[in-house]
């Protein structure tokens, strides 16, 4: 039998929670009797496999790590700190980096764990782009809101004629209910140019969604005028898309190729 002191749930980056035993961490595959865990590294070749009790207080079996998967006795900790991170931004309106800088601060006071606080390059590279582009467009934390988009994408759906919007409610972090698309057709083709993380599928959070793409493009110098937006059945859209965008054509249409809000 393993050492149990040390088991851990903990939130992760998709909204779950994932299993940290011995400085790693592992994903929930399935549970009857007992839960099956696979090693959060197992696309990288290690096929580490934890079996424990349902209430995750006890491992009963485990297979062995491959010799380079890495150990890092503070994960735990890490991703524990930066799941407050990450909830804090969507629900407070301060700039990011001021949050990190107020739990910085406060984890500097404990000497056990002052030094293993997560670099702040790293929660950086959850809101920007790997060229270093902001990704997070805008954010309301009373609405509990966030759009993410690059101001290449904004440009990109000012140079479309013909837009895609979509929501689905499946593949969502478990604090939000819908993940909201924008996509601009180009050469025949649906490219995604905005993701929005939504609370509520009403009049105004899609007023807000709209009205932070159109201030984005104004201080672009840009402007957003489809001429046809492509969307489902979802009729809180229509007031919004109609103020916003006075010139498109809306057409109703379930699209194949996206995951759809049924």
């Amino acid at each position: 039998m393993a050492d149990d002191s040390d088991l851990r749930l903990v939130p992760n980056r998709r909204g779950g929670m994932s299993f940290v035993h011995e400085g790693r961490a592992y994903k929930l595959k399935r549970a009857g009797r007992q839960k099956y865990w696979r090693c959060s590294k197992d696309k990288e070749g290690c096929g580490d496999a934890v079996w424990t009790n349902l209430d995750v207080t006890t491992v009963i079996k485990r297979n062995d790590h491959i010799e380079s998967c890495p150990v890092d006795e503070h994960l735990a900790y890490k991703m524990e700190k930066r799941a407050v991170l990450t909830m804090r931004s969507t629900e407070e309106t301060k700039p990011i980096p001021a949050i990190y800088d107020e739990e910085a601060f406060a984890a500097s006071a404990e000497p056990s764990t002052s030094g293993y606080f997560p670099l702040f390059k790293r929660v950086k590279s959850t809101i920007t782009t790997n060229t270093g582009d902001d990704f997070l467009l805008w954010q309301s934390a009373s609405r509990h809101i966030l759009v993410f988009a690059t101001g290449y994408n904004i440009r990109l759906l000012a140079a479309m004629r013909t837009w895609g919007m979509n929501g689905t409610f499946k593949i969502v972090p478990q604090w939000y209910q819908q993940l909201f698309t924008i996509h601009a057709f180009v050469a025949g083709k649906l490219v995604p140019a905005v993701c929005c993380l939504c609370t509520h599928k009403d009049i105004g959070t899609y007023r807000f969604i709209f009205q932070a793409l159109i201030s984005r493009a104004v201080a672009l110098e840009i402007g957003l005028n489809p001429e046809t937006i492509i969307r489902d059945f979802e009729t809180a859209l229509i007031p919004p898309m109609r103020g916003c965008f006075l010139n498109a054509l809306l057409a109703v249409l379930l699209l194949p190729f996206l995951p759809n809000s049924t």
